[in-house]
């Protein structure tokens, strides 16, 4: 089934749902990779000592502004997010700052695309290993998790269209997705709940408030 039954989640909703892991484990990915490339350096020029020839010096600067280019800073994004809305980019040309904007858009899709099923596909009943203590939990970190799905890539959007002070912002977003994912993780893991969203998978559960 497509949609969600007594029995547990359909296929759309199992899908959105790994579609949805795999496009922020990728944009995590994406992201930090961009952050932690950051020496331009090359190796040989602390060995110079700084007496180097005009050509080594020509080459030096070439590698720089080659890295410099490569490496997803600010300044990187800025230049990505001109040239992927002012059709300045090619398929080839694609680098961790264009996948990294288009990650974001497409997380953005996907929240649309949940919140949507959501209301064609109300959620199953509970599944009856969840307590009543475990219950609102598992509502309000479900909730919270749907919310960041718009407001993290929202708010790396603004950082980069409109003003690199929102840093604080985009960082704030970022913690508290990890700390209801932590929650999330945490209260599936001990239930044992993975197995319903995997494919095929369908447990009998009691009503749902």
């Amino acid at each position: 089934m497509s949609g969600t039954s007594a029995t547990g989640y359909g296929v759309v909703a199992k899908t959105l749902h790994w579609l949805t892991v795999a496009a922020f484990v990728l944009q995590f990915v994406v992201g930090y990779a961009m952050s932690t490339e950051t020496d331009c350096d090359p190796p040989a020029e602390d060995r110079s000592g700084g007496d180097t020839s005009d050509a080594e010096e020509e080459r030096i600067e070439r590698f720089e502004e080659a890295c410099e280019a490569r490496v997803g800073d600010e300044g990187s994004l800025d230049t990505a997010w001109a040239d992927l809305w002012g059709g300045g980019i090619g398929v080839d040309g694609i680098g961790l700052p264009e996948l990294h904007i288009l990650l974001g858009l497409a997380i953005l899709l996907l929240g649309g695309l949940r919140v949507a099923w959501r209301m064609i596909a109300p959620l199953p009943p509970w599944d009856p290993r969840l307590t009543a203590t475990d219950r609102p939990l598992a509502h309000v970190t479900e909730r919270v998790l749907l919310s960041l799905m718009f407001v993290v890539p929202l708010t790396g959007l603004a950082l980069v269209a409109v003003s690199d002070d929102l840093v604080a912002l985009h960082i704030a977003a970022h913690i508290a997705f990890f700390v209801a994912l932590g929650a999330h993780l945490l209260l599936v893991l001990r239930r044992g709940l993975l197995p319903r969203m995997l494919p095929g998978a369908a447990y009998v559960r009691k009503g749902r408030a």
